[in-house]
């Protein structure tokens, strides 16, 4: 029977060789997207007049969700569990600022009224962590 020290030894040597990114290169633009997406969150999401709006707290929070879910499929080492969490991940930003958006366009159709940078970065990185989401789900048989 293995001692605790020699099991330890051989789960330790059984990953010792794999490194992050696991999955390839769509780990790596998940890590992306999910830092944009934070930093997203805290920047202006309207512009009236000329005067940023910042987003409300819960939306603020759900931003944060949306990144935290895609950061953590940029780490995880199971193929099925990063798809999912990035498809989660980039579906939430994408729908929170195209709910932004469209309020904004009920609210306001004019030059003078525009999403900040916050939702467009937004928007931006929840496209790029579905595409990457359709990108490990397509190379699943390859690995």
């Amino acid at each position: 029977m293995a001692t605790r020290r020699e099991l330890r030894a051989s789960l330790a040597g059984a990953h010792a060789g794999v490194r992050w990114p696991y999955l390839g290169r769509a780990q790596k633009r998940l890590l992306i997207a999910g830092i944009v997406m934070w930093v997203g969150a805290f920047l202006p999401w309207l512009l009236i007049f000329g005067h940023s709006l910042r987003a409300a707290p819960l939306a603020v929070s759900w931003a944060l969700w949306a990144g935290l879910m895609t950061l953590a499929g940029a780490s995880v080492r199971w193929r099925a569990v990063a798809t999912l969490s990035a498809l989660l991940g980039g579906g939430g930003a994408l729908y929170l600022a195209g709910w932004q958006m469209t309020k904004l366009a009920g609210t306001c159709l004019s030059a003078q009224c525009l999403p900040g940078p916050g939702v467009l970065l937004l928007t931006l990185a929840g496209g790029a962590a579905v595409v990457q989401a359709f990108v490990l789900f397509r190379d699943r048989r390859g690995a």
